[in-house]
């Protein structure tokens, strides 16, 4: 049975210590982002890492999965990096996601949820929040 997932949804990335924030379904995406600013790549232990802040000022660290361009909602392409977390949602289910990081300081959600995020998932356009509503 496939989960069904509103139109909208809370999310939270414990791991990268990153609480609450609303995350928009965008069938027509291939990937999915996290709002990012400040984002620099280093070396840590020989392995690729990069560092970023996201919503809240929240300064985080992650390996990159992979780098590469990326066409934005405006067509332009831009090399972004990829980072794998495991993102939360009210009802305590889990979700694997690979994101890139980009500058979403304008639009009104955070995290944006492609494709690739959707497989196995049933989006019902007319409803949101289905896992459960936080109040922030």
């Amino acid at each position: 049975m496939n989960t069904i997932i509103g139109r909208r949804e809370w999310f939270s990335i414990p791991e990268l210590g990153v609480g609450w924030m609303k995350g928009k379904v965008d069938t027509g995406a291939r990937s999915s982002c996290l709002h990012a600013v400040n984002i620099g790549e280093f070396l840590k232990e020989g392995e690729r890492w990069v560092s970023f802040e996201t919503i809240g000022g929240v300064f985080c660290e992650s390996p990159i999965v992979f780098v590469k361009r990326v066409k934005s909602s405006t067509g332009v392409p831009r090399l972004r990096h990829f980072i794998e977390v495991n993102a939360e949602t009210p009802d305590g289910q889990r979700h694997d996601l690979i994101l890139s990081l980009a500058d979403r300081s304008k639009m009104k959600c955070p995290l944006l949820l492609g494709r690739r995020a959707l497989r196995g998932m049933l989006v019902d356009c007319g409803r949101a929040f289905v896992f459960g509503k936080i109040v922030v």
